[in-house]
């Protein structure tokens, strides 16, 4: 009886396995299976499974069900590989008489990646972040990235994708004060291990300079994630001591250690962890000490303060032309340059503690800056009031300080203290 035309069985149409390659060998199941995949992607028709029993003496058993069942079995195996074996049925394909597998080439080739110019350009920009960043552990990781993915572009972007070369592309990332030149690599090798730790979600234990006090102690974390902020890089993470969920300055870690055995990983990231609400944190809220109720007032020029996040207890209410914010503060190092920067703007009505701490910070500047018996006081010959013990700072009466004309370190926004925007909370 004559066959349809394009039948897969007829000599000849199906293809083979490799020659040379015996039944013994063929025997071996990972060897098996590439066979397997060989044979079908060499077929141009279907391959019924027939022919495949014919080619494999695991499928060739007394019993006809069991080797049908192996068969299952190595198949199923390949689907979880990502190979796309698929069985077309003669309805599918009316040149068949018997149906057969066949694998899906447009699902098992994956397609180009085909990157337009401005793609690219967008990448380099970013490399270039990573490149100019202090501490930055890839640039040749990503000199390489980069050229695996804009190898062949027509012509080049706008932007580079080679360093060191001219570029449009300028990233800066100033030096912080006090940070010695001989620090780089350490601060580097700290970066790297916490940025693994991060990724294989390992333990890591950390010697730790609290901004607070600065004393040194040494904590075990779990890193949930790395923020870039205010140009400094915080680690996100579990800290054992403080049993609670902790934010630590990259530049304030000496030591960083990864447990061992990095593929088996030491902790789950909580399923409710956002990244992106600790990277928006007001330094207001950071935890550094135990708390204490404070009240601002916000003068006019202030105002713009108010509208800062104070935390889940802050009440904030008009006062005539002023706002009245009262709160529990635990970060009282940032919240006295806060303070003393806005030069009157911001004026401390309840608070002893950081009170107290806002005099201290007086007299310390008054200490830099003494008054020199032999140094004429040229304010005095124009009538100026006589110094009242902080440099012509008042401290006011006992309900409203105003530290007006005060310098102190990190600027006028007073960001860069302690406690500042990039600041922690451990």
């Amino acid at each position: 009886m004559p066959t349809k035309k394009g039948k897969d069985a007829r000599p000849g149409k199906t293809a083979r396995a490799p020659r040379g390659d015996d039944s013994a060998s063929r025997g071996d199941r990972s060897k098996r299976l590439l066979d397997l995949v060989m044979i079908l992607l060499r077929a141009r028709m279907p391959v019924t499974y027939r022919d495949i029993r014919e080619q494999f003496p695991a499928y060739q058993t007394l019993n006809t069900e069991a080797g049908l069942r192996a068969f299952e079995r190595d198949k199923a195996d390949l689907l979880d590989l990502g190979v796309p074996i698929r069985y077309i049925t003669p309805d599918e394909d009316d040149s068949l008489e018997d149906g057969g597998y066949v694998i899906d080439l447009k699902r098992f080739k994956m397609p180009e990646v085909r990157l337009t110019p401005d793609e690219i350009s967008a990448l380099v920009l970013a490399a270039s972040v990573a490149h100019a960043m202090p501490g930055g552990a890839y640039p040749k990781i990503v000199d390489l990235a980069l050229k695996k993915l804009a190898f062949d572009l027509p012509e080049l972007p706008d932007t580079p994708t080679e360093f060191p070369r001219p570029a449009p592309v300028l990233v800066h990332f100033p030096e912080r004060r006090g940070q010695a030149a001989g620090a780089r690599a350490d601060l580097a090798e700290i970066y790297a291990t916490i940025e693994a730790a991060t990724r294989y979600r390992k333990r890591v234990t950390l010697t730790y300079q609290a901004a607070a006090t600065g004393m040194t102690s040494r904590r075990d974390v779990d890193p949930y994630a790395l923020i870039y902020r205010e140009s400094a890089w915080l680690v996100v993470g579990w800290c054992h001591l403080r049993r609670e969920v902790r934010t630590f300055r990259i530049d304030r870690i000496h030591e960083a250690v990864m447990a061992p055995r990095p593929k088996s990983p030491d902790f789950e990231r909580p399923a409710d962890f956002d990244v992106k609400a600790y990277a928006q944190r007001s330094p207001w809220t950071f935890s550094t000490e135990p708390p204490e109720e404070i009240q601002l007032a916000l003068a006019p020029e202030a105002a713009e303060v108010g509208n800062e996040d104070f935390g889940l207890t802050a009440v904030k209410r008009i006062d005539g032309d002023r706002t009245l914010v009262t709160f529990d503060c635990s970060n009282l190092e940032f919240a006295a340059t806060r303070i003393l920067a806005a030069k009157g703007a911001i004026r401390l009505l309840r608070g002893h503690r950081l009170r107290a701490r806002i005099h201290d910070e007086l007299d310390a500047i008054e200490a830099h800056y003494p008054v020199l018996d032999d140094e004429p006081d040229e304010h005095d010959e124009h009538g100026a009031l006589p110094h009242d013990g902080h440099n012509g700072v008042s401290a006011g009466p006992p309900d409203a300080l105003d530290p007006a004309n005060a310098g102190i370190p990190g600027g006028p926004d007073g960001t860069g203290g302690p406690g500042g925007p990039g600041g922690d909370d451990a």
